[in-house]
């Protein structure tokens, strides 16, 4: 994974992450989150500062909260989050339709990333994101 910095962070995004972190007891300064400009993994660009994501040089059009959501799982690779860790993280606020919101996003995102490969795998528990050579057969 590479990350390449940034001079204007993303004040949402910023925040999105910010919030991530606190949960997972890490202070915001041991990761430099307001310096995310682009996420490239092998198959897989987000581009946090015009929210365009391509995979293998194709652009895929996502919305704000599917960028959002997809920047959230690839940034953490193979870490596991629950539907509500998600929503909380994305969205920011609470919904009496927590599951069924991040359910339809992810089925959506999938649907937009047919023919890139399948990144986002649903588990006991959640959602990950896995590379295509960790979803590859050996």
């Amino acid at each position: 994974m590479i990350v390449i910095k940034t001079r204007q962070p993303d004040p949402e995004l910023e925040q999105k992450i910010r919030m991530l972190l606190e949960r997972e007891h890490i202070e915001a300064e041991q990761i430099s989150i307001d310096s995310w400009e682009k996420l490239v993994l092998p198959e897989l660009t987000l581009d946090g500062m015009t929210h365009e994501v391509s995979c293998n040089g194709r652009k895929i059009s996502l919305t704000r909260l599917e960028f959002d959501l997809l920047l959230m799982l690839a940034s953490h690779e193979g870490q596991i989050f629950s539907k509500e860790e998600l929503f909380r993280a994305v969205w920011g606020q609470n919904c009496d339709d927590t599951l069924k919101v991040v359910a339809n996003t992810v089925s959506n995102l999938r649907k937009k990333l047919v023919g890139c490969g399948s990144f986002i795998r649903t588990t006991h528990g959640g959602y990950a994101f896995v590379s295509q050579k960790e979803n590859d057969p050996a």
